[in-house]
């Protein structure tokens, strides 16, 4: 039963990525098909996606649908500067259509997907997106990683960052990351320490332990781990309520451990089923200890239910097999004796080849105790454990985490996304020809084409939620407006300048000069969209094969020294 609902959730998923994709690009294109009829220009075709499996021709236009889900297109043979004599497809030749005409027609393709991604946008806004963390005007360091360019900078648990950049910040911890991540050159973070004021700078570097696929992608995180505040809402007569937990309490810790995120309260709690739990709260200034026993979240199904052994694996890059990262306190893990570094290698005699393989296995098994091959110090044992039974359970509280940005919101954020990307990627390169010493982690590598944005959709429906999935949608909608306005002769924006150029100077530009630079246009288009489809094929295999998540511990060999020393500096 189990693996059918996962069968039917992917397919949903999946269903949902070619709807998305495709209402995009219907969008687009029927911003240019509607101003092509308006200004009475001759239509071909109206095609979504490639190579047609359905045709119908109504009033003179061949109406398509291809099986190719990946792009469309209005065959518009008056728009095509390119050509000095424009000919129907029967081969018919057509007047030349004015300027005016073609730059009203290129950009309507563009207008229409910022009109349905606004559109689109006010379903977000209403429902709300999930945050990682609520805003915050200040973040509390809780740990920093020895050797990072941030420790080395002089960073500190305990530092109040105050500042980024020189700019006061009201931003959850994903926005204020992700503007570290786009910052070219040194990052300069304004700290509070003993009340006083410092500032610490240092060159960001790419951090094999960030989470998700950053690590794999090679993008700047920062080595330092903020206190993420979890402000708690208890329910009338709920284990919290009676435990003393009042509304607006901040969780600090759980079971001793530093609280980083939703999922890791959560999961603590589903582990200690329906034993007291310790937790530590904030309120206001003062730091309290309770404890509380959760409650099994009654009316849902079985397949809720997870069977755990409490370890988190990884991959080490010159050694094959599966490796324990993680023990997870008080777990099955640690009480049958295994430890951090061990390699797993069998369970039941059955070889392990993946952390996925080892997952379902004790899927499988359940609560049945198994033995379990390892390696440790290059001697093979034998370990005896034994699943725990984890059930959804819950104190009673409610955690408000969502946002509710207007559509104007997410096209400004897009549009800022947008150009931050683009001049991270210019940096970078000029970096690399010596023309700047400044820096970026952000590369052309990072940029996603069909593929990736399949896969992103797929991800944020499958493993999110359907608003997470729109969302997404907003912003390939907004950003499919931005890329097609460059003006670049392949592109709207193109026939936008060249529409422009001759509205200016009274005559088209020469025929021969349009079709160069059409060619050269399109082969570099071309080359860049094999390339971004590579890129995105890499992640599609990093994302569904064995070994995709895992990457291995520890710093770069060679990390940037400050330039004067390792402590923070007082501001002026």
């Amino acid at each position: 039963m189990e693996q059918f609902l996962d069968i039917l959730l992917n397919i949903g998923a999946l269903i949902f990525v070619f709807v998305a994709i495709g209402f995009c690009v219907f969008s687009h294109e029927l911003g240019h098909f509607l101003a092509a009829k308006w200004r009475g220009l001759h239509i071909d075709a109206f095609s979504i996606g490639f190579r047609p499996i359905w045709r119908k021709k109504i009033n003179g236009v061949e109406y398509r649908i291809g099986w190719l889900p990946f792009g469309g297109y209005v065959e518009l043979p008056q728009v095509d500067a390119t050509d000095a004599v424009p000919k129907a497809a029967d081969g018919t030749e057509l007047p030349r259509a004015k300027a005016l005409d073609r730059v009203i027609t290129a950009v309507a393709g563009p207008l229409f997907n910022i009109l349905s991604g606004l559109l689109l946008g006010c379903i977000v806004w209403l429902v709300g997106m999930p945050q990682d963390s609520p805003k915050m005007r200040e973040i509390t360091v809780l740990e920093v990683e020895e050797g990072s360019p941030e420790f080395l900078a002089g960073l500190r648990p305990g530092d109040k960052i105050v500042s980024l950049n020189g700019e006061p910040f009201f931003d959850t911890w994903a926005k204020f990351y992700s503007r570290i991540v786009f910052t070219v050159g040194k990052v300069t973070l304004g700290i509070i320490r003993d009340g006083k004021p410092l500032e610490i700078t240092y060159t960001p570097i790419d951090n094999p332990n960030a989470p998700g696929t950053l690590a794999a992608e090679k993008i700047t995180y920062p080595f330092f781990t903020p206190l993420i505040p979890i402000e708690l809402t208890p329910e009338k007569d709920s284990p919290a309520a009676r435990a003393g937990i009042r509304a607006g309490d901040l969780l600090v810790k759980i079971n001793g451990e530093p609280v980083h995120e939703y999922e890791e309260f959560q999961l603590a709690l589903d582990q200690a089923g329906n034993r007291p739990i310790p937790l530590t709260i904030r309120r206001g200034g003062e730091m309290l200890e309770m404890t509380v026993t959760p409650e099994p979240i009654p009316g849902l199904p079985a397949e809720f239910t997870r069977y755990l052994i409490g370890v988190i694996m990884t991959y080490h890059k010159d050694q094959p097999g599966v490796f324990v990262q993680e023990i997870v306190p008080n777990s099955p893990a640690q009480e049958a004796g295994l430890k951090t570094g061990d390699r797993l290698i069998a369970i039941d005699g059955r070889n392990l080849t993946s952390s996925t393989a080892m997952a379902e296995r004790v899927q499988e098994l359940k609560t049945t105790p198994f033995r379990l091959t390892i390696e440790r110090d290059g001697k093979e044992e034998t370990l005896t454990l034994q699943a725990r039974e984890v059930r959804p359970h819950s104190i009673g509280v409610t955690i408000a985490l969502l946002n509710h940005p207007t559509p104007f919101q997410q096209l400004e954020d897009t549009v800022v996304m947008s150009y931050q990307s683009l001049r991270g990627i210019l940096v970078g390169l000029a970096n690399k020809l010596g023309m700047t010493e400044q820096t970026s982690t952000i590369k052309a590598s990072h940029m996603s084409g069909p593929l990736g944005i399949g896969l992103v959709l797929f991800n944020s429906v499958r493993y999110s939620s359907l608003i997470s999935g729109i969302y997404f949608v907003v912003i390939i909608s907004f950003a499919l407006a931005i890329f097609n306005l460059f003006p670049l002769p392949v592109l709207d924006g193109g026939h936008i300048l060249f529409g422009i150029i001759e509205i200016v100077f009274k005559k088209p530009l020469p025929t021969v000069i349009l079709k160069g630079l059409s060619v050269v246009f399109v082969t570099l288009l071309i080359g860049l969209m094999l390339y971004v489809t590579f890129s995105d094929a890499k992640r599609v295999y990093r994302n569904f094969a064995p070994t995709s998540a895992a990457t291995e511990r520890g710093l770069p060999e060679k990390l940037p020294q400050p330039e004067k020393s390792d402590a923070a500096t007082p501001q002026p």
